[in-house]
């Protein structure tokens, strides 16, 4: 996923958080000695390729997550993928209660101020502490795979990584002959034919996709890649290429939007090119504040399900949930969509409007939250808080809002509840422009409107 260079930290607090909070005390299943391996391996056939566990095909239908493990099953989905060893103790275990597999981190870290991949003592240090993990849980009945990294193709690139990735592949097979090893990418097009040349022991090509999702099979032939790759990220389109406002922040799609998205993106490449694509990993799974606390999130903090987490169940296996989350239709605020862009005066009250539907025409509920606007500079899992006392008379048709004293970039989210585990969301961005009495400076009261 197309991060900035801090958001890799924010896997590893995000982990702790989770884990910490319920699970971190639990312990193993089963001591380790009695762990028994499950032997998995990529096969070449006349069509393709095909993943193999214990001897049977086995194609990934997973999700990135650290909670409602139990909810990946239900919806049909087979396995986890995990950005870093730790705390996987638990998850694994987790994993193997629900009949989940998981693919496991192992983290490198990107070449930066933490890392120079010119010194050698570094990244042999670097390759002990993953030796350790491996030996760790190279036996776990959940282990599906090895992921070595995430998008260390991002940012500053030092070939040597690759030959460092190769290292830790090399060793990862001496020690582990029974789970494949794989490394996410995000640009393909120059890291594809420097991972070939620099790190040949990694066995699948793994590919963070969003938007470009339906283009990947054919970049891939492009580039020249003829071998099976896994989909490690894709959902909804990310805030870096989404369409953005004239003050430089992205327009987010609503939930039912975000399930159509998620659906025509994965018919294409996760269905059509089966015989190359061998999977792929869902995100998130779970609930993660990035630009805003609802972009990659299939749920809400409460555990409700968006109509996304519904469409997935299609998807992975042809089957209808018994009750669909809703859907937001249309929302307006001041009388503005959000391609319209609204400027609003500070402290002055505007009307927003929603129209909501559920299939089963069940009593909906709203909540209507103001949240200030990251910094475009900003790193995109910055933590923020919404903002309170500002809303008034809300209910699923509107809401009344004062717009706050102090200028600038805000987003007014709308959450839709069924009752009945189901939650759809929306938000539109707008900026508040202050001058005299509330007034825009500058600017007359009848164009403040735009």
């Amino acid at each position: 996923m197309k991060l900035s260079q801090l958001a890799t930290a924010a896997y590893l607090i995000l982990m702790t958080m989770t884990v910490s909070g319920c699970k971190e005390e639990r312990k193993a299943s089963s001591p380790p000695a009695e762990w028994t391996p499950v032997s998995v391996r990529v096969v070449q056939t006349p069509s393709g390729f095909v993943l193999e566990r214990q001897g049977r095909p086995y194609r990934i239908r997973g999700a990135g997550a650290t909670q409602h493990f139990e909810r990946i099953r239900e919806a049909g989905g087979n396995s986890v993928r995990l950005w870093t060893a730790d705390y996987a103790g638990p998850l694994l275990d987790e994993a193997h209660r629900n009949g989940l597999t998981v693919m496991l981190g192992l983290w490198l870290a990107p070449e930066g101020k933490a890392m120079d991949y010119n010194d050698r003592t570094a990244v042999q240090t670097q390759l002990q502490r993953i030796r350790g993990e491996v030996l760790r849980f190279r036996k776990h009945p959940a282990l599906l795979m090895w992921c070595i990294g995430n998008e260390l193709d991002l940012g500053k690139v030092n070939p040597k990584m690759y030959s460092a990735m190769n290292e830790v592949a090399v060793m990862i097979h001496k020690l582990d002959p029974n789970h494949p090893v794989t490394t996410p990418l995000a640009v393909i097009a120059t890291s594809i034919p420097l991972l070939q040349r620099r790190a040949p022991a990694i066995d699948v090509l793994s590919v963070n996709k969003y938007g470009g999702l339906n283009k990947l099979p054919e970049q891939l032939r492009i580039i020249g890649w003829k071998g099976p790759y896994i989909v490690t990220e894709y959902g909804t389109k990310g805030y870096w290429e989404s369409d953005s406002t004239k003050w430089a922040v992205p327009l987010e799609l609503n939930s039912a939007q975000k399930a159509a998205f998620i659906a025509k993106r994965y018919r294409h490449t996760m269905v059509e090119d089966s015989a190359h694509c061998l999977g792929s990993y869902v995100f998130f799974w779970g609930t993660k504040f990035e630009k805003t606390p609802t972009w990659f999130s299939l749920f809400s903090e409460d555990g409700e399900k968006t109509l996304a987490v519904d469409t997935l169940q299609y998807l992975w296996q042809g089957k209808k949930p018994a009750n669909f989350a809703p859907s937001i239709i249309h929302m307006t605020l001041a009388g503005k969509r959000d391609v319209n862009f609204p400027h609003l005066r500070t402290n002055t009250e505007y009307p927003a409007t929603a129209v909501a539907r559920d299939p089963e025409s069940q009593a909906l509920t709203a909540e209507w939250e103001l949240w200030p606007e990251l910094p475009p500079t900003a790193n995109a899992d910055e933590p923020v808080e919404p903002l309170t006392g500002y809303i008034s008379q809300p209910s699923t048709h509107g809401a009344t809002l004062r717009t706050p004293l102090r200028p600038g970039a805000y987003r007014l989210l709308l959450w839709i509840h069924d009752g009945h585990g189901g939650v759809a969301t929306a938000n539109i961005p707008f900026y508040c422009e202050g001058g005299k009495s509330g007034q825009a400076a500058g600017v007359p009261a009848e164009a403040q409107l735009r």
